[in-house]
C-alpha cells in the first residue's frame, strides 16, 4: 500500500519501557500530516484497539513480544510497504537497526532535520538510519515542537 504521506515505522516495546512517549510522537506525527505504524507488544496492540486510541488514524501492529524471531516477522509485515523512517526506544533497538538494515536509502535532509531529531530524543527515542548530529539535544534548548 502506497501513499503521498511520508510513512514512519516506530518499535517500541512497553513490556520493558513506558508506551506514552511513543503515544505522544504518534500522534504528533500524525497531526503533522506522517503515516504512522507503531510496532509493539501484542498486549498494548490490543489495549489501544479495544479503546479506539487510533481512531483509524494510524496502525498498531503488535508482535515485538510474541516471537522468537520478531525481526522475521516485521521485515515480512513491512515487505510491501517500506517506512521512510524507522524510530525507535531503547527496549527495541535490536529489532529496529536489523529491519532498518535491510532498506536502502537515506531520509531526505528535509525529513529528517536538527528540529526532528530533538522532538524524537526528547521522548527518549532516536531513528534509523543514524544522522548522529541532527538529533544531539543542545542543552538549554527546547526544541520547537
Amino acid at each position: 500500500m502506497m501513499t503521498g504521506r511520508r510513512h514512519v515505522a516506530i518499535f517500541a516495546n512497553p513490556a520493558q519501557g513506558q508506551a506514552l512517549p511513543a503515544l505522544a510522537v504518534i500522534e504528533e506525527l500524525v497531526r503533522r500530516g506522517y503515516r504512522v505504524t507503531y510496532a509493539t507488544s501484542s498486549e498494548v496492540a490490543g489495549r489501544l484497539a479495544l479503546t479506539e486510541a487510533t481512531e483509524g488514524r494510524w496502525d498498531v501492529v503488535g508482535f515485538l513480544d510474541d516471537s522468537v524471531a520478531p525481526i522475521s516477522l516485521v521485515r515480512g509485515y513491512f515487505a510491501d510497504d517500506l517506512p521512510d523512517l524507522v524510530v525507535y526506544d531503547g527496549t527495541a533497538v535490536d529489532v529496529a537497526r536489523a529491519v532498518a538494515d535491510t532498506w536502502d536509502g537515506l531520509p531526505d535532509d528535509d525529513f529528517v532535520d536538527a528540529e526532528f531529531g530533538r522532538f524524537l530524543t526528547r521522548f527518549g527515542l532516536a531513528f534509523l538510519p543514524e544522522k548522529p548530529s541532527l538529533y544531539r539535544v543542545v542543552p538549554g534548548r527546547v526544541a520547537a515542537y
